[in-house]
């Protein structure tokens, strides 16, 4: 989308307390974090042809007016990682932490949130607050702009044929489920992730929120050089938990 002079100055300003409150690279790189066991997990990769980006719940695709990020992102085909938080005594229950698309191999310097180039700044006040996507039915998803303008259509199209059609009843439910039977670790039978096929040229990563609705941020990594090297969403800041829990 187009953005305004006036609203960008104001996110220069403000992008860097827009940001996470502990490093997310660990997330991906460490084995350990605030005592709790951390593992990765390749989800495949996503196709990127437009360069707009749109993270969303992928039910939410019948509303068919969520905006991409107002970044432009490298065009190609790129590695997605979940990070996991390991319960060790029952892995199923371990929860999706983070996921990340990762465009370069250069190390993030910076993170900022993903913004969609309209929302209200002066609510920003300190480092930690955030904007968020809004998960409705515990699921979140990336796909490329031109992928989700084709969803978009399709589960549009099956809504008004059907009156009782439920896009996940009726469309991911299947693929989560054969996505838990092919890869089955720390996926519940129901199905945790799956690499969604939309057609030929675009696909979805979809993946479960640990908990259910709500909101979550969505951070631009950037190399020293300014660079977009990485996308990242987050669910889960275990030292926050930590710090919480300790209160």
């Amino acid at each position: 989308m187009s953005v305004n002079k006036e609203w960008l100055e104001e996110y220069n300003k403000k992008k860097s307390i827009i940001c996470p409150e502990n490093p997310l690279e660990k997330y991906f790189t460490d084995k350990e974090i605030a005592g709790c066991k951390i593992d990765t997990l390749d989800l495949g990769t996503i196709k990127i042809t437009s360069g707009d980006i749109v993270a969303c719940d992928p039910t939410a695709c019948l509303d068919h007016n969520i905006s991409p990020f107002f970044d432009k992102f490298p065009k190609g085909e790129f590695p997605v990682t979940a990070s996991i938080v390991v319960d060790e005594e029952d892995e199923m229950d371990s929860k999706i932490a983070a996921v990340r698309i990762k465009f370069t191999d250069n190390a993030p310097a910076v993170y900022r949130e993903a913004l969609y180039g309209d929302e209200d700044l002066s609510e920003i006040e300190s480092q930690g607050d955030f904007f968020g996507i809004i998960i409705d039915t515990g699921l979140a998803a990336f796909m490329d702009r031109d992928g989700y303008d084709s969803l978009a259509s399709r589960l549009t199209k099956e809504e008004e044929a059907n009156e009782d059609f439920d896009a996940y009843t009726d469309i991911y439910s299947k693929d989560l489920e054969k996505s838990a039977k092919d890869n089955p670790k720390y996926q519940y039978p129901d199905g945790d992730w799956v690499n969604f096929k939309i057609n030929e040229k675009n696909n979805a990563v979809i993946f479960s929120s640990p908990y259910g609705e709500g909101y979550f941020p969505v951070y631009v990594a950037e190399d020293k050089d300014g660079s977009i090297c990485q996308l990242v969403i987050q669910f889960i800041d275990v030292e926050l938990v930590d710090d919480e829990e300790e209160e």
